[in-house]
């Protein structure tokens, strides 16, 4: 079982710097943090938790910026609109973080090859190489929905072709303005990027820093 880290709650309470909130059963960080209106990754990093996906009820969060706990209604099921393109550790949220500005995607750490998949079917608009990007495929799902993939070594399919959830369609690689190997992936609605957390459901593997 996890242990989690014992929190200096008392300390931040004084400063009125935030609240503590005790999780429920049915309740989630993604959940809390859109109830308190504060960033996911502010929860993950600030209560030190390892695996947002595992977190288990009865755990004592510190909400910042928050006066007081306030009720939140447990999370109910809902299925993935996209599948996760990669297994790996979450290396690099969706949005500004530690004076990082205007991340618009999320960063999963991989290796050299290793078999990127489309996040869901649809048609690749866009296969070729973008500055900062390096190796880049684009994948326009419809409804005003497309995903990125960037920073490949190599790219496994071409503009115009159509493709399905889980197919292939690059090979995680460091090209573009990457540091170190790793996919990096991006949702936009009507051309707008948005987080792609939400729509991926649970992560495959715990989140580990920022890349």
């Amino acid at each position: 079982m996890e242990s989690f880290p014992t929190l200096p709650t008392t300390n931040r309470l004084s400063e009125g710097a935030g609240t503590c909130h005790v999780l429920r059963r049915g309740q989630t960080l993604f959940s809390i943090a859109r109830a308190y209106g504060v960033p996911l990754e502010a929860l993950v990093e600030l209560n030190q938790i390892s695996d947002p996906a595992r977190v288990q009820a009865g755990l004592v969060l510190f909400v910042p910026g928050a006066s007081a706990p306030i009720d939140v209604p447990p999370s109910m099921p809902a299925a993935a609109l996209l599948s996760w393109p990669l297994e790996g550790s979450l290396t690099s949220y969706f949005g500004s973080q530690r004076g990082r500005q205007d991340h618009e995607g999320i960063d999963i750490d991989g290796e050299v090859g290793q078999v990127v998949l489309a996040a869901a079917a649809g048609r690749v608009i866009w296969a070729g190489e973008e500055r900062g990007y390096g190796n880049v495929v684009i994948i326009n799902h419809g409804g005003g929905l497309s995903t990125l993939y960037a920073h490949a070594s190599r790219l496994l399919v071409g503009p115009d072709q159509s493709v399905e959830t889980g197919d292939p369609v690059a090979e995680v690689g460091d090209t573009g303005n990457a540091r170190g190997a790793h996919l990096h992936f991006e949702v936009h609605r009507n051309g707008q990027p948005v987080n792609p957390l939400p729509m991926l459901g649970a992560p495959l593997a715990k989140a580990t820093g920022q890349r």
